[in-house]
Order: structure tokens, then sequence, then C-alpha cells
């Protein structure tokens, strides 16, 4: 393996891991949103969620990061991604009191497949056979979780899915933004735009938290802080297509956790879909590995 191929390796799995990373938090914190959604309004969740998010960026600079978002030429960017992942965590959220945590996520995860195709077409990353088989591989996987046999597709199901399509915009818009903007600008830049609109938003539904409650809605804002953080440092380090397949990383965190804190058995087609997905996740990063590692080993 020649010293190109190995340095673009080591750039690939640390954009991987922290991909990966990301996305177990984002479980994680699923868990924490699923704990409270139904005492509380997605609206008053995102609004604490996004404003601990805020005061952790100006604390951890000691407010410099502020300077770093004016300084931004990806303005218009930032307030783009932040109304498509605003958008996709309302409709998210909003359908955990309708279905199970596996059913949730295993839905959401026709995001990586759009991501890819919106990668192709908006990006200019190339659509090979690999690219298009897991693609159909993963949206058949879908397609079994759905279950259409049993005419089990409603408005939850469907919110999902709309929810996915906005993630997977979001994630082409954020591979948009040059590097040279600082990750944690970004992060303040989303969720500012969040705490304007959601707190207008909070005023008409605010119900009031005991300590617990409160505590859960903190450390989503915590933890959602540091994946959305390790997101923006994965997508600088490979591509849109290959980082929404280390989405399907978290996948089996659904499922654990659904069954540990609400004893959540999905049904067995959701898991013969899941696990279709999963094959098409793994089928993906293995493909473009071998491809990425041909291309620099060739004279």
């Amino acid at each position: 393996m020649t010293a190109a191929s190995l340095k673009n390796e080591a750039a690939s799995l640390r954009g991987i891991a922290m991909g990966a990373a990301a996305y177990s938090t984002f479980a994680i914190h699923d868990v924490l949103v699923k704990g409270v959604i139904f005492d509380l309004a997605v609206a008053q969740i995102l609004f604490v969620r996004s404003l601990v998010i805020v005061i952790g960026c100006l604390v951890a600079t000691r407010g410099r990061v502020v300077g770093d978002l004016q300084r931004s030429s990806s303005k218009g960017l930032i307030v783009l991604r932040a109304a498509l992942m605003l958008g996709a965590w309302c409709l998210y959220y909003a359908m955990g009191k309708y279905l199970q945590l596996a059913e949730m996520t295993t839905l959401y995860y026709v995001a990586p497949i759009i991501t890819l195709v919106l990668a192709a077409i908006f990006l200019g990353e190339k659509l090979t056979v690999s690219r298009v088989g897991a693609a159909l591989l993963g949206f058949a996987g879908v397609v079994v979780a759905c279950n259409p046999a049993g005419l089990h597709i409603g408005g939850p199901e469907l919110a999902v899915l709309g929810a996915a399509t906005l993630w997977a915009l979001a994630m082409i818009v954020m591979r948009s933004i040059p590097k040279e903007d600082s990750a944690l600008a970004q992060v303040l830049g989303v969720n500012a735009i969040n705490v304007v609109v959601m707190g207008i938003a909070s005023i008409f539904v605010w119900q009031a938290m005991d300590l617990r409650t409160f505590s859960m809605v903190v450390l989503t804002g915590v933890l959602g802080g540091a994946a959305q953080y390790a997101l923006v440092h994965a997508a600088r380090l490979v591509p849109a297509g290959v980082l929404g397949t280390v989405e399907y990383s978290a996948l089996i965190w659904a499922f654990v956790f659904g069954w540990l804190f609400w004893q959540e058995i999905p049904a067995a087609y959701v898991y013969a879909g899941a696990l279709m997905i999963v094959v098409a996740g793994a089928y993906i990063a293995w493909a473009e590995r071998r491809r990425r590692d041909t291309i620099l080993d060739t004279p």
C-alpha cells in the first residue's frame, strides 16, 4: 500500500470512527427524548436541548465561536441546514408516541440511501454499481420493515420517512459547507436558529418540568451537541454517501435500548428489514474501501 493510500485510509478510518461515535451518541440521545416525549411537547424538548448546546459552544470557546460564525461565508447554507434538520427532528421525535424505537430507527435508515443518490446528483459523487445495489437492498429492507402486506403504513411511518428525507438533504448541505468553516460555528448557528424558532413555538405548549425530566432534557443537549460536532468533522473526512452508511452502526442500539427500557419486542418483519439494511450498509462500506484502495494503488 502506498503512502498516499495509507494517509487516505487513516483519514477515512477517523471519519468512519467519528461518524459511528456520532450516531451511537444520537441513539442514546433518542432514548432520552422518547423517555420524555409523553410529558413534553417536541418544541419544548428541542428548545431546551438547543439552548444547552448554544451555551456549551459559548462556554467552550469563551465566546470566540460567535466571531467564527460571523466570518463564515456559508451563513445561507447553515440556515438551510438548520431548517432541514429542525424539520427532521420535529417529525421524527413526534412519532415517538406512536412507534417503537426499533421501528422508528429502521424506517429512518432510508436516509443513507437517499443521501447516496443525492450525493451523486448534487455533489458529483460517482454512482457505482455497488452503491446502487446497496441502495436497492436498503430500500427493500425499509419496505419489509414497513410490512406493507399488513397494511401498517400510516401517518407515523410516513412522517418518519419524511424525516429521513429531510435529514438526507441536511447531510448534503453539510457536506457542501467549506472545510474552512469552524465545526463549532456550524453547531452554534444551527442550534441558535432552533432556539429562536422552538422558543416561540414552545410558548404555547410549555409544561412545568420536575428535576428528573429537566435533567433528561438537559442531557439530550449535552449528547446532541457532542454528536453534532463529531458528525461535522466526520463529514469532512469521508464522502456523504459513505458517511450515510455509517448510520447503520447505531441500528443495533435501537433494538437493545427499546427492549431494555420499554420491553419493546419488534415484530419479525422489523428484524428482517433491519438485517437487510445492515447488510446493505456493510456491503457499501466494504465496496467503497476496496474501490478507494484500488484507485490509490494504481501507478
